[in-house]
């Protein structure tokens, strides 16, 4: 101490100067605090992880953010369009603004519900900003600059505009203390000193650790990421002031106390410091080791605390170095106008209860704990941060938050967002169910009043996209289906039933007839030679002429008998063929809708066997999905047969035409030959002529018999597979009413089971993509009315 009083002016030099450049030189803090954001938690916590993957998620840093339009006697019209081109305005200078994910009831008319309260009289837009280094006084001018020309009312609010108004009312909060620390300071002072000096001098001294120890501070803060807040700079005020003013009382109370023994001044200073200011070091050096464990603390704001340690340190080397500068200089003028210095009296109350303190510690112990068990059990005091209560309404980002707390939910303003990240995809039906079962659950948190998520957008659950209704849907489906399979059963039935193979006889008839045909042909050839020959010969040849020509009239009856049986029975079979071409063509028809029936319900069985995955195990299902297919197959080749058959009708129908035909030709040869034998022999040579076309017709008739022999032997057998078939359908499709009346009882258990499910048509949707960007772009939306 010796040296120090000898070092004294060299000493003080050296604390002005590093006062003034420490001073001077010092960052603001307020300015980092404003561009850095009041950030307390530490990287892992769960808030900031989150906000980690939804930074990762959007390709952006920003925080979320609102602006609040508002008119008490309702928004008119013209209010509207005005905010709507505000917010357009908004749009265009996005870039400039740095703001995104902005949620408006003009660009989603689909979310009016929940950015225009019902009154009509508030509207709110939520955006994320990104301050990319720029102070939020500086953004909000920008805001306003873009939004001039609106006339409405209108607030910004949200995590950046509360926090700035926070800050801002901190530095007048931290004046106001300084203020009144210091006037309290003095009054207590001047009263326990009865001097004016001794209050200056103390506040002085004071002040300049203050200063030295808030520049260290701010060097910190600005050049090694010091954790800094709100309530850094006015605790460092508050402690300081305070554990300083108290250290000053007493060393100058004992200062004035050696002074009245009668010792020196330089003798009263170092037995001062050899007394008190023991004291004084280790009581320091307890405040120092107290605020800098808060190092280890994880809460930002406790962890900023740890500039009061850098704080006791300065006042520690300023009370051993400035405060004997003082008492040296000053000596007792410090305790002027107070007449001489005089020690203070020993009282006899504090020394009574330290003597029994000291002898009975024991009992001293178990007095203070009796009483002071009861006061920390009736301390139900919470800790709180509610930094909107602290506010009030008395700024523009409150008042904001306010509107929309009253006019919507506070969680609405501020909302809580829950976060899930997965190393697997979460857009399919596995991820999006296990979100709606979250969201369900965080609608029983106490507190919570609407959850809005990608599965409930509107926070209220879309009906069709859960199992139990959709499963309603397909079990009446499947319903109408088995209405749709019995009726096409009972169809089959009656077809096979009334489907009987034709009659074949009559082609025996005809084959025989055109055998009887063709003999009498011959023998007209014959006849006919002969006639020619009697003609040649004259009138020697009129024995044999009259002859071949009796022949001839015989063989012509027995020709027209039998030409004219078999073209009846040709038009009669001609007529029942018809009818039965006219028959298969009409199943035939019928076919494909059937076909169709019994693809679209194989695929709704193949559907519901993907979809449940537990029907590929039982046995009824297996045996419907077998039965489906196998119909099918069946139906494909009857639809085959039936084609093939229609192919020989039209055959038939083309050998009856060419028959028909021949017989013309052979009812009109036989009407010419007729006519010739009456001319004679003047005919003779026309008769060979239609010999000729006789023969010719002859040919056509058996060519045609022979297709129709052919078409007659494929129509029998598609006849039999056609009846087999529809045998088969019919069994298969009472099969598959079965299991479709099976399916349908399965699938109404199901209904119980409130699972979300949505088709992937829906999910790959532009109407669902709005859900999972912009009506949700944070997967679930919490809306809290009791967090904030």
């Amino acid at each position: 101490m010796k040296q120090i009083i000898k070092w004294r002016w060299t000493i003080v030099a050296l604390w002005l100067v590093a006062t003034v450049v420490l001073t001077v030189f010092q960052p603001d803090v307020n300015a980092i605090l404003g561009l850095r954001g009041q950030d307390p938690l530490p990287k892992d916590s769960p808030s900031k992880v989150a906000t980690s993957i939804l930074n990762k998620m959007n390709g952006a840093n920003g925080t979320s953010d609102i602006i609040v339009f508002h008119n008490p006697n309702k928004l008119s019209d013209a209010d509207m369009k005005q905010i709507e081109s505000g917010i357009t305005s908004m749009k265009n200078h996005q870039a400039e603004l740095g703001f995104d994910q902005l949620l408006d009831p003009f660009s989603l008319p689909d979310a009016k519900s929940s950015l225009i309260s019902e009154d009509q009289t508030t509207l709110m837009a939520s955006f994320s900003l990104d301050k990319r280094g720029r102070h939020v006084d500086e953004i909000q001018q920008e805001f306003e600059g873009v939004l001039k020309d609106v006339k409405v009312d209108y607030y910004l609010s949200g995590e950046d505009f509360i926090q700035n108004d926070y800050i801002k009312a901190s530095e007048s909060g931290v004046a106001k203390s300084a203020a009144l620390t210091v006037i309290f300071i003095l009054a207590v002072l001047v009263i326990m000193f009865r001097s004016v000096v001794i209050p200056i001098v103390s506040l002085l001294a004071v002040g300049i650790s203050y200063l030295c120890s808030m520049g260290i501070a701010a060097q910190l803060i600005d050049k090694f990421e010091f954790p800094v807040t709100s309530v850094t700079e006015m605790l460092l005020i508050l402690i300081l002031f305070g554990i300083g003013t108290d250290y000053n009382i007493l060393l100058f109370n004992r200062f004035k106390e050696e002074l009245s023994h009668g010792l020196s001044v330089d003798e009263a200073i170092i037995v001062t410091y050899k007394t008190a200011g023991k004291t004084i070091f280790y009581s320091i050096l307890t405040v120092f080791i107290a605020f800098a464990s808060l190092t280890f603390s994880d809460f930002g704001i406790y962890k900023s605390g740890n500039v009061v340690a850098i704080g006791t340190a300065v006042l520690l080397l300023e009370i051993m170095t400035v405060t004997p500068f003082l008492m040296k200089v000053l000596g007792n003028k410090l305790y002027w106008p107070s007449k001489g210095a005089t020690g203070h009296k020993e009282s006899k109350f504090w020394a009574s209860l330290t003597a029994i303190a000291v002898k009975r510690p024991v009992i001293t112990t178990l007095l203070i704990l009796i009483v002071m068990i009861p006061i920390a059990l009736s301390n139900h005091q919470k800790l709180s941060f509610d930094q909107l209560k602290e506010l009030g309404n008395g700024h523009e980002s409150t008042k904001g938050f306010s509107l929309v707390a009253d006019h919507f939910s506070r969680g609405q303003a501020l909302p809580t967002m829950v976060v899930l990240e997965n190393d697997k995809a979460l857009d399919n039906n596995d991820g999006l169910a296990a979100i709606d079962k979250l969201t369900d659950k965080l609608k029983s948190v106490p507190g919570v009043d609407k959850v809005s998520s990608v599965t409930q957008p509107q926070s209220k659950p879309i009906d069709n996209f859960y199992i139990s209704n959709q499963t309603s849907t397909v079990a009446e489906g499947i319903t109408a289906s088995q209405k749709g399979v019995n009726q096409i059963k009972d169809g089959l039935n009656l077809m096979q039933s009334k489907l009987v193979s034709p009659d074949l006889s009559g082609t025996d008839q005809l084959v025989d007839g055109t055998g009887k045909v063709q003999d009498g042909y011959s023998q007209i050839t014959v006849a006919l030679g002969q006639v020619s020959k009697g003609i040649a010969q004259g009138a020697d040849g009129a024995g044999e002429l009259s002859a071949g020509i009796a022949s001839l009239k015989d063989g012509m009856t027995q020709v027209d008998a039998n030409t004219s049986k078999i073209s009846s029975g040709l038009t009669q079979l001609q007529q029942g063929y018809s009818a039965l071409a006219d028959g298969y063509r009409q199943i035939e028809g019928k076919l494909p809708g059937i076909q169709q029936g019994l693809t679209g319900m194989n695929g709704l069985i193949g559907g519901l066997g993907e979809k449940y995955s537990q029907l590929s195990k039982d046995s009824d299902f297996i045996k419907l999905k077998q039965t489906g297919e196998g119909l099918a197959s069946g139906l494909a080749q009857l639809n085959g047969g039936l084609k093939e058959l229609g192919a020989n009708a039209d055959k038939l129908n083309g050998s009856f035409a060419e028959t028909a035909a021949g017989l013309a030709s052979l009812q009109s040869g036989s009407d010419a030959l007729a006519n010739g034998l009456k001319q004679g022999s003047a005919g003779s040579q026309e008769i060979a002529a239609n010999m000729a076309k006789l023969n010719d017709a002859l040919g056509s008739v058996k060519d045609g018999q022979q297709k129709l022999n052919e078409g007659l032997s494929g129509l029998a057998g598609g006849m039999s597979q056609l009846k087999d078939g529809l045998g088969q359908s019919g069994n298969g499709l009472g099969d598959v009413s079965d299991g479709l009346g099976k399916t349908s009882q399965f699938l109404t258990q199901l209904n119980s089971s409130k699972t979300f499910f949505i088709p992937k048509e829906a999910l790959t949707s532009a109407d669902f993509g709005k859900s999972r960007t912009a009506s949700c772009p944070r997967i679930a939306r919490v809306r809290n009315s009791s967090s904030f």
